[in-house]
């Protein structure tokens, strides 16, 4: 059976719906057993990782497959890197009060790694999908 273009664009589409409603079911089941159920954190480690590795999966491989997303210039990735750093230090400060310095690998280090590691993967999954895009329009 063959199909044209359109049935095909419905099809991807109707499997994206499905997988984001999927995907925010399960967050929601997620929060509600955590916060309303009191459930500990490590009942819930495997859900979550299966969570976000569908999440990160698709948003890696839409970007990466349909070369749709921008890659920054160098100054709107250090933007953005700046902003969400200062973003999770405010909230993080104001949550859980002032880090200690004397364990910086545990309270500083995500907040500034954790930033730099989005920033860069995202560039770098961007870039690799223009790339790809671009070929294939050459080929």
């Amino acid at each position: 059976m063959n199909f044209d273009e359109r049935s095909q664009q419905v099809a991807g589409q109707s499997a994206m719906i499905m997988l984001g409603l999927t995907q925010t079911a399960l967050g929601i089941i997620l929060l509600v057993r955590l916060y309303v159920f009191d459930q500990p954190d490590s009942e819930l480690r495997d859900i979550q990782w299966v969570l976000l590795g569908s999440i990160v999966g698709y948003f890696v491989l839409r970007s990466f497959l349909g070369g749709i997303m921008p890659v920054p210039t160098v100054k709107q990735a250090a933007l953005a890197y700046v902003g969400m750093t200062i973003f999770l230090f405010v909230v993080l400060s104001l949550w859980l009060g002032l880090p200690d310095l004397s364990e910086w690998t545990t309270n500083v280090l995500p907040a500034i790694l954790g930033p730099a590691i989005i920033v860069g993967g995202y560039w770098l999954v961007a870039a690799l999908g223009k790339r790809r895009i671009e070929r294939e329009i050459l080929d």
